[in-house]
């Protein structure tokens, strides 16, 4: 029995120090050492005892618990900061695939858990298992959620910034305070990785294509389309009745259905007409919000995806699709005096990026905020994959 009870500890304490090596956590190694001292002390056994003849049994049964969920609360602790987190859905952005208040968990060593998120020059992940691939599903903490109003926490400040450049409408909450969080405090947006670092990215009425592959995700996605009026009553209650949502606008009755199901059936997809933005009519409330790049959420593009170590010519026509790159995300500073760009005060054609960058979607397009509205997603703010959880779990 004392042989199997050491064998057990021994074990323990393995799985212990190698935990602490892979997360490189002072919090587990003090908690490594603590164990060890009372696995293989000397001077234990004698503290034990004294303890029981201090203690009645009550009291000792009280430290038993105490103990115990001391040991318990470490573990949550834990597994919360580098395994899986437990979250539920607050938006109907990913429908069908996933539903608001459904919970779903965050799985973060599939990736690894990130270090330093708060800091471009010393983030790092630690060693997961994968590597994000494209058409998986991620949690992230809202890149542009990085300044806020004071009071009112709700509003995305970038978007009524610009929402006011653009109509010059003034909104009271613009002179409300202005306050900054870090990574780990911003909400969380759960959503599809469509492209991968390096990747080659457009949109083409409504579709998106990597490195001119048309991706399988666009079947996934919810789309408008407008039902003609010569399509037959069972036909029509059918279409209906896998449609997401159903609406009258300007006289046309319209539905928002999963493409896959439109284009399942032939006769159905006859009758279907998509309804998407106009190619070269430009969105300023697109990314990146300028109306000589001709974009909107319909027809985006192309794109390069930025990479770790990448080095990109700078000119006065692509900074503004990474400007916010340098600024925010990466810490610089970042000025345009005439036609010259100055960075950290030096004049400069280039720049050279620390982190990888990514570009997400909502199977919900219509009903989703996404990079559509905000540009490249930082490495650092990417959470984990999300694993759906199973009826009955």
């Amino acid at each position: 029995m004392n042989t199997l009870k050491s064998v057990i500890q021994f074990i323990i304490v393995i799985g212990l120090v190698l935990l602490s090596i892979w997360s490189q956590s002072w919090v587990l190694t003090i908690f490594l050492f603590i164990v060890c001292i009372i696995v293989w002390h000397q001077s234990i056994p004698l503290v034990q005892a004294k303890l029981k003849a201090l203690l009645n049994p009550l009291q000792l049964k009280i430290a038993e618990w105490l103990l115990a969920i001391c040991f318990s609360l470490f573990f949550i602790w834990f597994s919360n900061q580098y395994l899986v987190s437990f979250y539920s859905l607050q938006s109907s952005s990913m429908n069908p695939s996933y539903h608001k208040k459904e919970l779903i968990i965050i799985n973060k060593i599939a990736y690894g858990p990130a270090l330093n998120r708060n800091n471009s020059q010393l983030y790092r992940r630690l060693k997961g298992y994968n590597k994000p691939m494209h058409g998986e599903v991620i949690a992230l903490h809202f890149p542009e959620a990085d300044t806020c109003f004071q009071d009112y926490l709700d509003q995305d400040y970038h978007f009524i910034k610009r929402q006011y450049a653009t109509t010059n409408n003034y909104t009271p909450i613009l002179d409300n305070k202005v306050i900054f969080k870090q990574v780990q405090e911003r909400p969380v947006y759960i959503k599809r990785l469509v492209a991968l670092p390096g990747d080659t990215l457009r949109i083409i009425d409504g579709d998106y294509y990597i490195n001119n592959n048309n991706l399988g995700i666009n079947q996934l996605s919810i789309s408008k389309y407008e039902l003609s009026n010569s399509a037959p009553t069972h036909l029509k209650d059918r279409l209906l009745k896998h449609a997401l949502s159903s609406y009258q606008e300007n006289d046309l009755q319209i539905i928002e259905i999963q493409n896959k199901i439109v284009f399942s059936n032939s006769v159905w997809a006859s009758y279907l007409t998509r309804k998407e933005e106009v190619m070269n009519m430009p969105n300023t409330y697109v990314f990146p919000f300028k109306t000589n790049y001709f974009w909107n959420a319909s027809y985006l593009g192309p794109i390069i995806l930025p990479t770790k170590g990448k080095t990109v010519r700078l000119t006065l026509t692509n900074i503004p699709l990474y400007k916010r790159i340098i600024e925010s995300y990466e810490g610089n500073s970042l000025k345009i005096v005439g036609d010259q760009i100055f960075i950290n005060g030096r004049k400069t054609i280039e720049y050279t990026f620390l982190m990888n960058y990514y570009w997400v979607a909502g199977d919900n397009k219509k009903h989703s905020f996404d990079s559509r509205y905000w540009g490249f997603v930082p490495e650092n703010h990417i959470i984990g994959r999300v694993e759906k959880l199973k009826a009955g779990i």
